[in-house]
């Protein structure tokens, strides 16, 4: 590290300790090949033996946003990415992914499958080791732990039901051991992972560093399933030294490590700061920063202040700093401009169907509007988030366009068809020809969306509903940015549906939207990006069926499931529209010899999901950055939690990267994928 880096980095940490960051909240979002100059960084990046540049950053500063604070630290417990972002970093599972998204050894050093993808056996190292927060070795993993870890997930009460799909919809015997962990009431808490073997889960330790799971019907799949937190290990040893609602509960200074690095210090809404692992079992074959430090600004408002007082070391840019520098010839940050990748997360408006006042009653004229088929096709065919897109990326802000539910790149059936085109087909889009502007009119289909708003008015009229109708979302209190964006959006439903039929109204949450708002249903929208689990469309559709305690959306954001279970007379149409999708769903799951017949399957269930409007799809994050960091060479996985991991990236000190750069990053990298 050289004497200007060195008095670079003291200035940078004075601020971070200096901030004082407030305010809190978590969000869903719930897992690079370039040029000549970089090609070793790109093959060290997807074989985990990089080896760093003369030049590279050693004392790492990145951002996030108050609103985006992690929850809980306990990775088994946690569907949020904010959360797994940090604690990614600190746990370590069966595998992890490369630059191109492709599944490369993690804890599992090989692994392997039967002819029909029932039976997966995956091999283990023998040199990985628990450690607590002094980097004190405390216990050396086996295979005992994954089926330590798998137990908890399983087991209704220790885990809450969090996590528990994917395990239940793929091990034999998953979900009949979830359900009797529920059955046991209070009991579950003293079973444990010889409980879960003798009820028949479809997991077995044949010796200390193999581990054998069985499907309950092919799945070619698994081993991106098998890469998510639901797999991960637990300790036993910790469990019982915590106890259980200890380790539910854990945090950086009680929970055990096998990941690369420790977590040196935290201040909640205002740092987090990474260490290096001094036990980490692939420290010799992948590089890591000396000191990774994640600060905590109130919003992007201040960021590229930040960025330019050397206080962080990449900075995502807001539509008006994009403005202020393109308007400016002469701007000095005009050659960095480098556009990222779109991030994994497909991005929702989420319907609440059960709306509650501050005082807890129900909101029945939102409730009996928004179980209105027409009304929610206003939503879906009828607004045109153009200049909401441009809040993300104004450059480019039909990029962040998004029709469907789905995140593309999931996956592809047999013909290399990617599943999204498939909804496309279902829903008449490939048909027509785009405008060059927006989907929208293709969603409307040629027709008047005034006379869809005019039928809407006309039923709900009838049944007692007044105008116009009040759509409450919320933002953080303080986040300026927020502010902007969430006013852009009102602008986009007025002008776009008409104040005459509903009007958005903009509340704030102090600390916690999961909290304050979504949990006791305050919210009549609600945008969450949802991620991949793995690489099926079940783990997106998966989430909004009915009848399903791991229905992620379904149980916490929507609240059909509350609906379901005391329906008004109203929302009869609401659920009738509800089964339909659920039973396509059913139906494309029972379909496991057929990959094509699969896929097909899902996409009908999505457009019958899409057709009545049960969630409106919203953008993809595209986004501009000032950057030091070559994020082609990141962990760029569709699924899984991985992506934020901090290792083998490719950065470096002095001027950023520039916009020719990263084109050339994008270029090699799209050439790479399709070779």
């Amino acid at each position: 590290m050289n004497a200007n880096f060195e008095s670079h980095s003291i200035s940078r940490r004075s601020f971070l300790k200096a901030s004082g960051v407030v305010g809190a909240a978590s969000i869903l979002a719930a897992c690079g090949g370039s040029s000549s100059s970089t090609a070793a960084s790109t093959s060290g990046a997807a074989s985990g033996a990089a080896a760093p540049a003369a030049d590279a950053i050693t004392d790492y500063v990145s951002f996030e946003t108050a609103k985006r604070e992690l929850e809980t630290w306990n990775f088994l417990y946690s569907q949020s990415a904010s959360d797994m972002n940090v604690t990614t970093n600190c746990w370590d599972g069966l595998l992890s992914f490369d630059c191109y998204g492709k599944a490369v050894p993690a804890i599992a050093s090989s692994w392997e499958h039967n002819e029909d993808s029932t039976v997966w056996t995956f091999h283990l190292r023998d040199d990985v080791d628990w450690c607590d927060v002094n980097g004190e070795v405390k216990s050396h993993l086996t295979s005992k732990d994954f089926l330590v870890g798998l137990e908890w997930v399983l087991n209704a009460l220790k885990n809450e039901a969090f996590n528990t799909s994917m395990p239940s919809e793929t091990v034999v015997g998953a979900a009949e051991y979830y359900d009797l962990t529920k059955d046991k009431g209070d009991a579950a808490a003293d079973m444990t992972y010889e409980d879960m073997l003798a009820a028949g889960v479809g997991v077995e330790a044949p010796d200390d560093y193999t581990l054998v799971f069985t499907c309950k019907s092919p799945c070619p799949y698994f081993d991106t399933v098998a890469a998510y937190n639901s797999f991960y290990p637990a300790s036993e040893d910790l469990i019982k030294e915590l106890g259980i609602d200890g380790f539910r509960s854990c945090d950086y200074s009680t929970m055990w490590y096998n990941g690369p690095y420790l977590i040196e210090e935290y201040i909640q809404q205002n740092t987090k700061s990474f260490i290096p692992n001094p036990n980490y079992y692939a420290a010799n074959d992948c590089t890591r920063f000396e000191h990774h430090t994640i600060t905590m600004i109130p919003d992007l408002s201040m960021g590229l202040q930040l960025y330019e007082n050397g206080e962080v070391d990449n900075i995502d840019l807001t539509e008006s700093n994009l403005t202020t520098i393109t308007s400016d010839p002469n701007n000095e940050h005009n050659k960095f401009l480098c556009e990222k990748r779109p991030t994994k997360y497909s991005y929702q408006m989420h319907l609440n169907f059960q709306r509650k006042d501050e005082n807890g009653n129900l909101d029945e004229n939102w409730n009996k509007a928004v179980s209105n088929r027409a009304f929610r096709q206003c939503f879906y065919k009828g607004i045109d988030f153009t200049n909401y897109y441009a809040r993300t990326n104004k450059i480019n802000p039909l990029k962040c366009e998004n029709d469907y539910y789905t995140m593309p790149g999931v996956c592809y059936n047999t013909k290399g068809e990617e599943y999204t085109t498939l909804v496309a087909k279902e829903m008449g889009f490939d048909s027509q020809a785009y405008d060059g502007k927006t989907m929208i009119r293709l969603r409307d289909n040629g027709g008047d969306i005034a006379d869809l708003k005019k039928q809407a008015m006309e039923e709900l009229s009838a049944i007692g509903v007044t105008f116009p109708v009040h759509c409450y979302h919320y933002i953080k209190s303080g986040d300026t940015t927020a502010l902007d964006t969430a006013t852009v959006l009102k602008q986009c439903f007025s002008e776009s549906l008409g104040d005459d039929f509903v009007v958005l109204d903009i509340g704030t949450y102090v600390s916690s939207i999961y909290k304050e708002v979504r949990n006791v249903q305050l919210h009549s929208i609600l945008q969450n990006g949802w991620g991949a689990d793995f690489g099926d469309p079940v783990n997106f559709l998966g989430q909004e069926v009915l009848s399903d305690d791991n229905a992620y959306y379904a149980q916490t954001t929507s609240w059909i499931a509350a609906v379901e279970k005391d329906p008004q007379d109203y929302q009869k149409d609401l659920l009738a529209d509800y089964q339909e999708f659920t039973d396509l769903v059913t139906a494309a799951k029972a379909i496991v010899t057929d990959t094509d017949a699969r896929y097909a399957a899902f996409a009908k269930a999505e457009a019958s999901m899409l057709n009545n409007a049960l969630c409106i799809p919203c953008l993809f994050e595209v986004l501009w950055c000032l950057t030091h960091v070559n994020e082609y060479t990141k962990i760029n996985a569709m699924y899984g939690p991985c992506n934020y991991k901090a290792v083998n990236w490719e950065t470096r000190q002095g001027d950023g990267y520039t916009t020719e750069e990263y084109e050339a990053f994008s270029a090699a990298f799209d050439a790479a994928t399709k070779a």
